[in-house]
C-alpha cells in the first residue's frame, strides 16, 4: 500500500490503483446504491407536487361562462328593465327639434339601466381574458360603453312619442343600434377565433337589446292598449332581429371560405 497526498489510502494491485473506502468495506457499489434511490425517491416527489400544482391552477382559473349563459342573461335583462320601464314615470316632451322637458327621475332610471347593462356586458364577457391584444380590451370597453350612450338617447326618443298619437319613423335607423356594435366587436377579436368573435358581439347585446326594450316600455306605459308582450315584439323586431343578423355576420367563417 502506498499514501498520497490525500489522506485516502489506495491499494495498488498490479498496473490498477483501487481506493478503500473509509469504513473499511469493500467498495463494491452497494453504498451508491440508496444515494440513487433516495434522489430517484425525491424527483418522483417533486414530479407529483408539480402535476399538483398544474391541477390547481387549472381548477382556480374562472372560465368564461358559454354563449348560452350570455343570452340567457341578456334576456332576463331584456324582460326586467321593460317591467321597469312599464312604471308611471314622467315622460319627455316632443318638440320641433326633438325631445324636450326631460326629467331627471327619467334620465337617472336610464343612467342605472345602462350603467346596469354595461356591467353585466364586462361581468360575462371579460374581454381582458378573451382577447388577446392588450389594445382591445379598452376599444371593447369604450365601444360598449358609446352603444349604451346611443341607446339611452334613443330610448329618450321613443318615450318622447308617448301621448303625442305618433309613430316613430326611424325604424330602420332604430335597427342600426344594436347591429353596429356587434359588428364592431366582432372586427375587434378577428384575430381571436370564431368563439372570442361571438362572445365579443354577444356582449354588446347585453347593452343594446334591453336598452332597445326600456324605450318601447317608456312608450306603451302611455298607451292603456300596449301590454309587456308588446314591448317585447317590438323590442324583437327593432333589436333582436338586427342583433341576431350581426351576431351570425361575425360568427361565420369567412377565412375558410376564401382559403376553399
Amino acid at each position: 500500500m502506498t499514501q498520497e497526498a490525500s489522506p485516502r489510502l489506495h491499494l495498488v494491485t498490479g498496473n490498477h490503483v483501487d481506493r478503500l473506502p473509509d469504513d473499511g468495506q469493500p467498495d463494491d457499489g452497494r453504498a451508491a446504491a440508496p444515494v440513487v434511490a433516495e434522489g430517484s425517491v425525491l424527483a418522483d416527489l417533486l414530479r407529483r407536487a408539480e402535476a399538483l400544482d398544474a391541477q390547481v391552477a387549472a381548477a382556480s382559473t374562472p372560465r368564461l361562462p358559454r354563449g348560452s349563459g350570455v343570452v340567457l342573461a341578456g334576456a332576463a335583462l331584456t324582460v326586467v328593465l321593460a317591467l321597469l320601464g312599464r312604471q308611471a314615470w314622467q315622460l319627455p316632451q316632443r318638440g320641433p327639434g326633438g325631445v324636450a322637458d326631460v326629467t331627471q327621475s327619467l334620465v337617472t332610471f336610464l343612467l342605472l339601466c345602462a350603467a346596469l347593462c354595461v356591467w353585466s356586458a364586462g361581468r360575462l364577457v371579460r374581454p381582458a381574458e378573451l382577447l388577446p391584444s392588450r389594445g382591445a380590451a379598452p376599444l371593447w370597453w369604450a365601444l360598449v360603453a358609446g352603444s349604451a350612450l346611443v341607446s339611452l338617447a334613443a330610448a329618450l326618443s321613443l318615450a318622447s312619442y308617448a301621448g303625442t298619437g305618433e309613430r316613430p319613423a326611424d325604424l330602420l335607423l332604430r335597427c342600426a343600434v344594436p347591429l353596429v356594435p356587434a359588428v364592431l366587436a366582432g372586427v375587434l377579436a378577428a384575430d381571436a377565433g370564431r368563439p372570442a368573435r361571438v362572445r365579443a358581439a354577444l356582449g354588446t347585446g347585453l347593452v343594446t337589446v334591453p336598452m332597445v326594450a326600456v324605450g318601447w316600455a317608456l312608450l306603451s306605459s302611455a298607451a292603456g292598449s300596449a301590454d309587456l308582450g308588446d314591448v317585447l315584439g317590438m323590442t324583437l323586431l327593432s333589436g333582436v332581429a338586427p342583433f341576431g343578423v350581426a351576431v351570425a355576420f361575425v360568427a361565420a367563417d369567412r377565412r375558410h371560405r376564401r382559403a376553399g
